[in-house]
């Protein structure tokens, strides 16, 4: 018997909340929540964070690698030949592997990983109807860009509509998932692993008009820790990100945002409805394991923040799904479990070992359901200037800029948008206490970038 596929459909930008099936009434997902259903879904996926601005980077190659981010060559950019890639260890244990849309690792990386692909960006986001993609080059120098657009005249098929740039021609989302259909339809005498990894919702925030028509902004309900500026003191105040939006976030442009994050999901969506589609017609849906998952999420006006750089919920926590072959459906589950973990865990669901210089944990006895847990907790980290840790249904939080440390303690059960400080709360030093303990501790234990990092700065 054939062993099972592998496909995975990564996202960018996407958090944690953004699926109607996930308790978000707002957001219009119909393919993603028949997947929630069909699958297992975890509830308390992370990145660990970031080592930049550019938080997708590391989180890629964390992914990727099945390492932590403090474990991490070259702090994600490029991937050392010692460190096997997910796409390597497919390969080597006999599956056909395909790569598309966004690369953010390296070429080098990008070849060692697939023998096929096609539309494929090696950057960190761009203009979604003028990506410079690349077909498959098998030498790995990639020097001939195409463009999927109609034409390279774009300034005569722009067109302004409810404060969005419209453009005719093929969207992002649109090439990738045509690459990967084109893939499917071919004849698969061996197992594949397809890594499908798309631009979207990710800025600017542009997608075909039926889908900004589904949403009215006047509508979207904002946030409860929605807020006009971030009430801490810190250095992503002028980060590309953040001036997206200007200061102070005012409720209407807060939620025309919003509406255009949610509209580009729903575009997404409908395309990931046309892969589960492709599955079944090509007789592979039950034989194929998907996963699907978001490389970090984003504020948005939460906090008075719009990006992704910080240790918040809304920018550590990410949707992520298993579902297909040997996937219990139904299932939801609020194990505390990183992106880098996958990898292990496909590796255990597929009975091979896992590659050496893997460091993640495999969550696989909670895919089979027996047993509720996989971490103890999670260590978080934003460059050398933000530490946290999520323990026991608690989150502590140590900014520090400009000379002044900030701390933070959240109680996410009684508090999930992290508004209520408990540093000073009496009743809480206890806790206050054990929190910085195993913060201290997790800083210790990760020093290999202590350079780059800053780990030894919070020891």
């Amino acid at each position: 018997m054939k062993a099972p596929n592998v496909l995975i459909l990564f996202a960018d930008d996407q958090r944690f909340n953004t699926i109607n099936a996930l308790n978000n009434k707002e957001i219009k997902t119909p393919n993603l929540d028949k997947l929630v259903q069909s699958g297992t879904v975890f509830t308390h996926a992370h990145i660990q964070g970031g080592t930049c601005g550019a938080v997708c980077m590391a989180s890629r190659a964390m992914l990727n690698t099945g390492r932590s981010l403090f474990k991490l060559d070259d702090l994600g950019q490029g991937v050392p030949q010692e460190h096997t890639l997910m796409g390597e260890f497919f390969k080597a244990n006999g599956y056909e592997t395909f790569g598309t849309g966004k690369w953010h690792n390296g070429k080098k990386a990008f070849n060692r990983s697939f023998e096929q692909g096609d539309s494929i960006f090696f950057g960190g986001m761009h203009d979604h109807w003028a990506v410079p993609f690349y077909h498959y080059d098998p030498t790995g120098e990639y020097n001939h860009v195409i463009r999927k657009c109609v034409d390279q005249n774009y300034s005569n098929q722009v067109k302004k509509t409810a404060g969005q740039y419209m453009r005719a021609g093929e969207h992002s989302t649109d090439v990738i998932a045509e690459s990967l259909l084109n893939f499917l339809d071919q004849k698969h005498d061996k197992p594949f692993f397809a890594y499908t990894s798309f631009l979207a919702p990710h800025d600017p925030r542009t997608m075909p008009e039926e889908f900004l028509e589904m949403y009215n902004p006047e509508e979207i309900e904002l946030p409860p820790n929605f807020m006009n500026y971030h009430f801490i003191e810190y250095d992503n105040w002028n980060c590309r990100d953040e001036v997206l939006a200007p200061y102070p976030r005012t409720l209407k442009n807060t939620q025309q945002h919003i509406a255009e994050y949610y509209a580009m999901i729903s575009h997404l969506d409908y395309r990931i409805g046309s892969i589960l589609d492709k599955l079944e017609e090509i007789g592979e849906k039950d034989n194929t394991i998907i996963i699907y998952a978001g490389d970090n999420g984003l504020a948005l006006g939460q906090h008075g923040l719009f990006g992704k750089q910080s240790l918040y919920d809304h920018s550590v926590r990410v949707p992520l799904i298993f579902a297909g072959a040997g996937i219990k459906k139904g299932v939801t589950s609020d194990a505390l479990v990183y992106l880098f973990d996958i990898f292990p865990t496909l590796c255990e669901l597929l009975g091979k070992n896992i590659p050496t210089s893997v460091t993640g944990k495999s969550f696989i006895d909670c895919l089979k359901g027996t047993k509720n847990k996989s971490r103890s907790e999670l260590y978080l980290a934003y460059t050398d200037k933000i530490r946290g840790l999520t323990k026991d249904g608690y989150k502590y939080i140590e900014h520090r800029f400009d000379g002044v440390t900030t701390k933070q303690l959240f109680d996410l059960n009684k508090d999930p948008f992290e508004m209520s400080n408990l540093v000073l709360n009496p009743n809480y030093q206890d806790r206050l206490s054990n929190m910085q303990n195993n913060l201290k501790a997790q800083s210790l234990n990760s020093n290999e970038l202590s350079h780059k990092l800053g780990a030894t700065y919070w020891s």
